[in-house]
């Protein structure tokens, strides 16, 4: 798969070149975005693809309108909302409770507990930690809950029309 986007992403004017000098993207369906022809050069005679640019896109495009409206993938779409949503809140609102304390609650925040340390000071080294920890939360929940279901629904779309897989 590395070697399928190193190839299909190069510029061609400023290093690395294809066959028609121009630059090869390669969007969500797969096709290579390219001009046939040079400026100044003639179009090439035969050897072309055997199916048109647009032909393609549209069998790409009801593939992936045939993805958006499957049960599993709506399903999914709202499992990560869910899941995001969840994690969101639970990080502003620990940011939110650290920002009151310190703005309303000045002699709790103060207290010292070890030497020149304060509750403040622990407090806030604590949005690292439960940055992290949310983050950590958000694999461990997408690997549970997302990714088999993720999966599956990859490997039932996997081939379009043309027998390319999807990425």
């Amino acid at each position: 798969m590395g070697e399928r986007r190193a190839e299909t992403s190069r510029t061609v004017r400023g290093g690395g070149s294809d066959r028609w000098g121009t630059t090869v993207v390669e969007y969500m369906e797969g096709t290579p975005k390219r001009r046939d022809v040079r400026e100044g050069e003639r179009p090439r005679q035969g050897g072309g693809e055997t199916r048109s640019r647009d032909g393609v896109e549209a069998d790409t495009a009801r593939v992936c309108e045939r993805v958006s409206i499957d049960p599993r993938f709506v399903t999914l779409r709202r499992r990560f909302a869910f899941q995001t949503a969840i994690l969101v809140v639970l990080f502003l609102g620990g940011y939110m409770t650290y920002l009151l304390l310190s703005a309303y609650a000045r002699d709790f925040m103060g207290i010292p507990v070890m030497g020149p340390i304060n509750v403040a000071l622990l407090l806030g080294i604590g949005q690292f930690p439960l940055t992290f920890l949310l983050a950590w939360a958000f694999h461990l929940l997408s690997v549970r809950t997302l990714d088999p279901l993720a999966e599956e629904l990859r490997v039932g779309f996997e081939e379009d029309v043309e027998g390319r897989v999807i990425d």
